[in-house]
């Protein structure tokens, strides 16, 4: 590890960001075979230097990440990992508004997905001149080098590495779950269903009517407003009971629910056994 100069300068410095809230972040899993949750607050690509995962993300379950490819994660996913060999993975949070360059933003891909295509979680190749940057990346991440400028410049400089060296094709079949219609308020879905408890708040946050929320979501989503939002809930309380030791209150309180008696009616409803049938079921190592 290289020794970073005047290390408490940077510390002290406003624009220094501590690791857990940086855009970026070097993270090490070890080889335990055990689940470990992926923050995704926002939408974050994934990128896998060493070792082998399988990543559970909303309804995609136990897609195989070996070393040497990349994902993407849309915000609030309900996402985590299983280890199987020890990982070294880099983080990037970023919003539905950076661009890949200058002259080319997300918003341009929609026009480059193939005809045809059904999206079936992506996964693409780090190519020589990324992997460079990100070999790099890591470097200064572990020397602490925690600049919030730094941050916001080598984002930037990795959705140009991407505009230069994948096909406008490969980005447009990766990036199919943030991009296309109404990208605005997809984006804003994403940021929002998991705070808001009821259709009506939902249409209020979003500055407009009870039916015409409904039938934006059904444009943009090709679905009705509480069906995905249910499926998505369901995949967020799962992970929830079965990966972390949360008291069952806190979890019904968590998802807007009245009493753990509502919580528990929901888990069989959707998920055929009640939260502490889940949690047993998780000491015998089935999820």
């Amino acid at each position: 590890m290289e020794t970073l100069l005047y290390a408490e300068e940077h510390r002290s410095c406003l624009n220094y960001r501590i690791p857990h809230v940086a855009a970026i972040k070097v993270e090490q899993f070890p080889d335990d075979s055990a689940y470990h949750i992926i923050d995704t607050h926002e939408t974050t690509l994934f990128f896998v230097l060493e070792g082998e995962a399988y990543i559970t993300s909303n309804n995609y379950k136990n897609i195989l990440h070996r070393s040497g490819y990349m994902s993407l994660q849309p915000a609030n996913s309900s996402c985590y990992v299983r280890v199987t060999k020890s990982c070294t993975v880099i983080s990037c949070h970023f919003s539905y508004a950076t661009n890949l360059c200058e002259r080319f933003s997300l918003q341009q891909l929609p026009q480059f997905i193939p005809q045809g295509f059904e999206y079936n979680f992506t996964l693409l190749p780090i190519r020589e001149r990324l992997n460079e940057y990100l070999v790099l990346l890591q470097h200064c991440l572990n020397d602490g080098l925690g600049c919030l400028h730094f941050h916001e410049l080598k984002t930037h400089e990795l959705f140009i590495l991407l505009r230069a060296y994948y096909s406008k094709e490969e980005l447009a079949t990766f990036f199919y779950p943030i991009i296309g219609k109404n990208q605005e308020f997809k984006d804003f879905i994403y940021a929002n269903y998991l705070k808001v408890n009821s259709l009506n708040e939902f249409a209020t946050l979003a500055h407009t009517s009870v039916d015409t929320f409904k039938r934006r979501f059904k444009e943009t989503f090709n679905e009705p407003v509480h069906k995905w939002v249910t499926r998505r809930k369901v995949e967020h309380i799962y992970r929830d009971i079965v990966l972390t030791n949360k008291p069952l209150g806190e979890l019904a309180e968590q998802y807007h629910f009245s009493s753990v008696a509502y919580l528990s009616t929901f888990c069989r409803q959707h998920l055929g056994h009640t939260p502490q049938q889940l949690r047993n079921a998780r000491e015998q190592s089935i999820i």
